[in-house]
């Protein structure tokens, strides 16, 4: 639940849409059958959201990658109800994120630090306050490679365009749009574009 307290008319669009997002994700995930989904379900319905009061330093999605955000939007999936709201709900909320990169480690090829952005929607930095998932969208141009990478938090994949995913005991695979990708604790795992951009919804538990 989205805690709000005489909030000005024009947030509570946002407002809103954060609950229908959450919602709609809670649905997807309680839906896929897989028992890593269980907790991340949870994690969604005893999170307390509340939009942030103090607006942190807006960085905006570059015009570069502008084109790639629309062009993977327009293809995402919408076979079900809970797709399309999330879609809908992302509509709403994207506009008002702060986009960020991750700066490349020792060791691993810098070229995707400028190819990709998260868009930060709930935890730390985000456009809702949480102490207990972070929550975001992440986006990276045709042909990228995010590097292998891990960490502490178990987090979850809503993949919303093609691409391939790598985690440690599977190896690379196709889960396809729609799909759902589970990483556990501190695995090493890693993502890559094709031809088309990569977009998916990711969150972490904390």
């Amino acid at each position: 639940m989205i805690n709000s307290t005489e909030e000005p008319s024009w947030d509570r669009d946002i407002i809103s849409n954060g609950d229908l997002l959450r919602r709609s994700l809670q649905n997807v995930l309680s839906g896929s059958g897989c028992d890593k989904a269980q907790a991340h379900t949870v994690s969604l319905n005893t999170a307390q959201w509340s939009i942030r009061e103090t607006a942190e330093i807006s960085n905006a999605l570059p015009g570069f990658l502008e084109r790639h955000l629309s062009e993977a939007l327009d293809a995402a999936p919408r076979a079900n109800e809970s797709l399309v709201s999330i879609l809908d709900a992302l509509g709403t909320l994207l506009p008002h994120v702060t986009w960020i990169n991750r700066q490349a480690k020792a060791g691993q090829d810098s070229a995707f630090v400028e190819r990709h952005r998260h868009g930060m929607i709930a935890g730390p930095g985000g456009l809702f306050e949480c102490s207990t998932l972070t929550l975001g969208l992440a986006l990276m141009m045709p042909e990228t490679c995010y590097p292998y990478h891990q960490h502490p938090p178990a987090e979850f994949y809503l993949v919303l365009s093609p691409g391939d995913w790598y985690r440690e005991d599977v190896g690379w695979w196709n889960p396809g749009p729609g799909g759902l990708v589970f990483n556990p604790p501190s695995c090493v795992h890693a993502m890559k574009s094709m031809g088309v951009p990569l977009l998916a919804l990711w969150g972490l538990m904390h």
